[in-house]
């Protein structure tokens, strides 16, 4: 097996799946980074992998919802003087409509998250990552069929999860 052919190839793809967990270019970034030293450092095992996108996938994915976690809880921490003076000239300053969309992207990526696989991974590779029903089945080992369904059942938790949160006035 080839670093580059068979592990670097799946750049982009982990990339767009890290950003999809976690809204952020640069934080995304450094999962992809942490992916491929992963990769490298398991170079030993690389013949024992039957399906070596969908191990980076889930490498990716780990990697991602950690990351995700720690932000958490650092933005759970009490906010100083300047960072509320900060956030409120940006509100003032007419970015607040950025902010209000980022906050529901944030959102979105934490609805997501908290489905139950393999629904979360469904909703990332059909809706984000735009696969199709055939290459989903492949890689997470289930019938097309099963795809659809689970798809269908991730996509109601979604839409209800959200109403609820939007009706009780926790969403932008």
């Amino acid at each position: 097996m080839d670093f580059r052919a068979d592990i670097l190839s799946h750049r982009d793809r982990l990339y767009r799946q890290a950003l999809s967990i976690l809204a952020d270019a640069a934080e995304a970034e450094d999962v992809v980074q942490d992916v491929m030293l992963r990769a490298w450092e398991h170079r030993g095992e690389w013949d024992q992998i039957e399906n070596m996108q969908a191990w980076l996938a889930q490498v990716c994915k780990r990697l991602a919802l950690d990351k995700r976690k720690h932000a958490a809880l650092l933005r759970r921490t009490p906010l100083s003087d300047d960072t509320l003076d900060a956030a409120r000239h940006t509100s003032l300053s007419g970015h607040a409509s950025d902010m209000e969309r980022h906050e529901t992207l944030h959102l979105l990526c934490d609805l997501i998250a908290d489905l139950p696989s393999p629904l979360d991974d469904l909703v990332r590779l059909r809706d984000i990552e735009g696969m199709s029903y055939r290459d989903i089945a492949l890689q997470l080992s289930l019938s097309e069929d099963q795809v659809r369904v689970y798809l269908h059942r991730a996509r109601g938790k979604l839409r209800e999860r959200y109403l609820k949160l939007h009706r009780a006035g926790l969403n932008p």
